[in-house]
Formats: C-alpha cells, structure tokens, sequence
C-alpha cells in the first residue's frame, strides 16, 4: 500500500480507551500493553505471567504513580481451545505477546463506534483520540502496520485465524481497507494528535483536546 492509496482508503486514524486515558497518554505516549506491564509495580511473576497470557478481566496497575486500566482480552476466550484457530506454530503465549508489543488504532469508523458504544453503555464514558492520517504516515522511525481483521476478535468460522503474517508492514499490505492501524512500540511523539473527546451515554460529547 502507498501512502496515497491509505489516505484515499482510511479517512480516520483513531484510539479508544477509558476515561483518563488521554491525560495519561498526553503526559507519556501511546504505550503499549508490554510496556505499562514492565514498568508497573508487580512482582516479576505476575508481570510475566500478564505478557504471556490472555486477560479474561480487565486489569488495574501502578505505572509509576499512575492508575493505568489495561482492557480484558475477552474474546479470545470465545474458544476453548484457543490453539485451535493459531496457525504458523503460533502458541497462545506468542499471541498473546504480539498483541501486548502493539498500540492499536482504528481506521474504521463504523468499528470504532461500535467498540466505543459498548464501552460508554458499560462503563459510562469513553474517550476517544483522533490522528491526523496524514501526520501518522509522514513519520519517520515509526513501525506500523496494517490488519485486515479485528485482531482481537475471533471468528467463527473453523481453521486457524490468527498467523505470524497477521501484522503486515504497511508498505506491503495490499490496496484494501485495513480494519486496523498497530504501531509496534506505541508512539511518543503526540504530533499527528489532532483531537481527543469524551463520550457520555447520554449521548453528548466533550471535547478534552485542544
């Protein structure tokens, strides 16, 4: 895929997350699930226990003074046998450290609302933080990557879903609407943030950014 041809395909460049996700992230990045993990307070067990198996709750840490909500990873319980859909020689502990490596962004409006919605009518708000697609492509040293699934998602059909080619370098992915943006590492440099607001289950929206 080349620049153009995701600009032309991928109007949005967005991130989900609890409230008081955008104060945390305006002070240190987008930071991955690895990273909050290794720099929260947990004993070594725990911490490598939570990078190697998947969260069935959602889990509360202490991240250098901060409270930090990682979401649970739900879905991928939809399996008993979660090796069942794990192609490649993939085991569940290699899967589940690919996802925690990676800050995820929709690219999808109509995936984004219907993950923000649950989470409002759950939880009763949301923020959600917008990039500007353009800025997100134009930077340098950035590893990101292109789905053409929810990969946090199972499907139901039968046969392995989730391979070692899942994440494709986005120079390589082919001219097609991604369902996800991933950026191995997270990000750091918060320019391409163009906005962040704070949805209501009432309905009403807050804009927290700028």
């Amino acid at each position: 895929m080349t620049p153009d041809q995701f600009l032309d395909r991928c109007k949005l460049v967005c991130h989900v997350g609890p409230v008081g996700v955008w104060e945390q992230i305006a002070k240190h990045g987008f930071r991955t699930a690895e990273q909050l993990i290794r720099h929260s307070d947990l004993d070594e067990d725990e911490r490598q226990r939570l990078l190697s198996t998947p969260r069935r709750e959602p889990i509360r840490l202490n991240v250098e003074g901060d409270e930090v909500l990682l979401r649970d990873q739900g879905p991928l319980f939809a399996r008993k046998d979660l090796t069942s859909i794990l192609g490649d020689g993939l085991d569940v502990s290699d899967w589940v450290r690919l996802l925690n490596r990676r800050s995820f962004f929709f690219t999808d409006q109509v995936s984004m609302q219907r993950l923000r919605d649950k989470y409002v009518e759950l939880d009763g708000a949301q923020e959600v933080i917008w990039l500007s697609p353009l800025r997100v492509i134009r930077m340098e040293g950035l590893c990101l990557e292109l789905t053409s699934q929810n990969t946090g998602a199972i499907g139901r059909r039968t046969g392995p879903q989730k391979l070692a080619d899942t994440f494709v370098p986005f120079s390589s992915f082919p001219n097609r609407r991604p369902k996800e943006l991933t950026m191995v590492d997270g990000l750091v440099d918060l320019s391409p943030v163009v906005r962040a607001e704070r949805h209501f289950r009432d309905g009403h929206t807050d804009r927290i950014f700028p």
